[in-house]
């Protein structure tokens, strides 16, 4: 066996939010009052919180969901093995302390935290870990769990955890099917490895979508859906008690809403804010912070269509596009021009990486010649991190280049929630998603495109980039990983199925009463440590 580990900087990649920060914190003073959330303890320190959702969570159950809404709730609720580390993506130790490595990097030992309970009582041991690593395992995830084979794999992909068992009441040994560079990182998501209540699994039939049952800082107290989720403070807690003790999740799909209410005082913390309402929360006397994300807005191709089999005409589309002036005048200092289908600072590299250049005259030749007149886009209205101006928005404007090259684009646009089943239902030639990163790791944005996940909706189908992402997966951190990450990024600039469109930055906003919040990279927040004056 290797030498023990805990997990601290697992990757040269990590990046820290201190770091990213790109807007100072600004405005100040008082807002004014919102009833019955502004209750407070003899200390003068607020009891409630209240929290502004752009969209309206699918369910609670970690391992069923992949919306912003859903992951804001479930990384409150709920633990994993690991975690990351602040407002970085290093694993640290949560349920598990510390874990051990052979040296082949097949077998992992978790060594388990003791006195740990979940939110109904059931106390928290290996046997937990593995009814929960084997509720995904060999292919048994259901259709609704999309982190199943990305960490648990299968034996046809040959990829993931071979076998899981209970050494002791606290120890477990993993074995993996194949090495697994980001394996500790993937145990730290905050979706798709959380560890659920054996128990509650078994009381509701394996899915806890509607009765969520973990072990973190916060439990359910009520949900409205569509409405508002309330969260209570649960007092069992192993680690550091919530400063608030309830937090008060509500339903606002609109950006406006959102601005009005934070304004007003009647919600504390919004995200997901628009370039053009920043300053109307700073003139309201709150913060506006902004780190980068960890993000990919996208417009994606449809292979399979006739129109756009051929990658020439793709490359025609792509050269129709000023992409430069769309995030400029959708996002200004928000975002920043994608150059890769990575961030930055996971791709070091983007200078090497080169989608087409903006060449209207070229895009009419290369379209006039091949009868492409007439495209069908889907698209969404949904302010979302990655694109808080929204799908439509970006749809719209790249229509507008597409006319001037003697293209009609058709814009089919649905809230998010019917975007998503649309997506598998509707044809469409062009489509307009994003990604979030969920660990910081490469793999988790390049094998998009060779899993045919619905985040790429690309049809797009590759024996050589599905090998180079096996080979990424297994490859340790260092330069040869790098290089297979390039080699992916390049395959993608020569194969078409997407254009990168920007990586927004994360922006929130937050009344000058609420101290101690920051978004994560990834999209959620901690809100365990998160305080409001009275």
């Amino acid at each position: 066996m290797g030498t023990t580990n805990t997990p601290q900087a697992l990757t040269r990649r990590s990046f820290l939010a201190s770091g990213a920060t790109v807007a100072a914190l600004l405005g100040a003073g008082a807002l004014t009052g919102c009833g019955s959330h502004r209750t407070s303890s003899s200390s003068g320190t607020a009891s409630t919180l209240t929290y502004a959702l752009n969209e309206d969570p699918q369910a609670l159950d970690p391992a069923r969901v992949n919306d912003f809404g859903s992951l804001e709730l479930c990384a409150n609720l709920y633990e994993g093995l690991f975690r990351f580390k602040g407002t970085t993506c290093d694993p640290e130790p949560c349920l598990a302390t510390s874990y051990d490595v052979s040296d082949d990097g097949l077998t992992y030992t978790f060594h388990l935290r003791k006195g740990v309970k979940f939110h109904d009582g059931t106390d928290f041991d290996a046997d937990a870990v593995v009814t929960n690593f084997e509720r995904q395992m060999d292919g048994k995830g259901a259709e609704d769990m999309g982190y199943a084979e990305m960490v648990f794999g299968t034996d046809q992909t040959g990829t993931g955890v071979k076998s899981v068992t209970a050494k002791d009441s606290h120890t477990v040994v993993a074995v993996l099917r194949a090495a697994c560079t980001p394996f500790v990182r993937n145990l730290a998501m905050a979706l798709g490895t959380p560890i659920v209540s054996p128990t509650a699994l078994k009381k509701h039939n394996g899915n806890l979508a509607t009765s969520p049952c973990g072990t973190g800082p916060y439990k359910l107290s009520s949900w409205e859906k569509g409405s508002t989720v309330i969260l209570k403070s649960f007092s069992d807690y192993w680690g550091t008690k919530p400063k608030v003790k309830s937090i008060v999740f509500r339903v606002m799909p609109e950006s406006a809403d959102r601005v009005t209410a934070l304004g007003n005082g009647e919600v504390d913390v919004i995200t997901a804010i628009e370039k053009s309402s920043a300053p109307t929360v700073r003139k309201g006397g709150s913060t506006v912070k902004a780190t980068d994300g960890l993000n990919t807005s996208y417009m994606v191709f449809n292979t399979a269509s006739e129109k756009l089999k051929d990658a020439s005409v793709r490359k025609a589309i792509c050269q129709a596009i000023d992409v430069d002036a769309i995030v400029s005048a959708l996002f200004g200092k928000y975002a920043t021009v994608a150059h890769s289908l990575m961030p930055e600072f996971l791709a070091p590299y983007d200078k090497d990486v080169s989608y087409p250049d903006y060449d209207p005259d070229a895009a009419k030749a290369t379209l006039s010649a091949a009868g492409v007149t007439e495209l069908t886009c889907l698209t969404y209205t949904t302010a979302m991190q990655y694109n808080p101006a929204g799908g439509k928005s970006l749809a719209e404007s790249v229509q507008g280049y597409l006319d001037k090259v003697g293209v009609k684009l058709t814009v089919n646009a649905y809230d998010w929630t019917t975007f998503r089943s649309k997506r598998t239902e509707e044809y469409f030639d062009l489509a307009f998603a994003g990604w979030a990163g969920d660990n910081g790791d490469p793999d988790n944005f390049m094998s998009l495109f060779a899993s045919g996940s619905n985040a790429t909706m690309s049809a797009y189908d590759d024996s050589e980039y599905k090998s180079l992402v096996a080979k990424g997966l297994a490859t340790p951190d260092g330069d040869d990983r790098d290089d297979i990450y390039l080699q992916l990024e390049k395959k993608l600039t020569q194969d078409l199925p997407v254009l990168p469109i920007s990586h927004a930055k994360t922006v929130c906003g937050y009344s000058p009463k609420v101290h101690g919040f920051a978004m994560h990279p990834t999209g959620w927040s901690k809100l365990v440590g998160v305080s409001k004056t009275a």
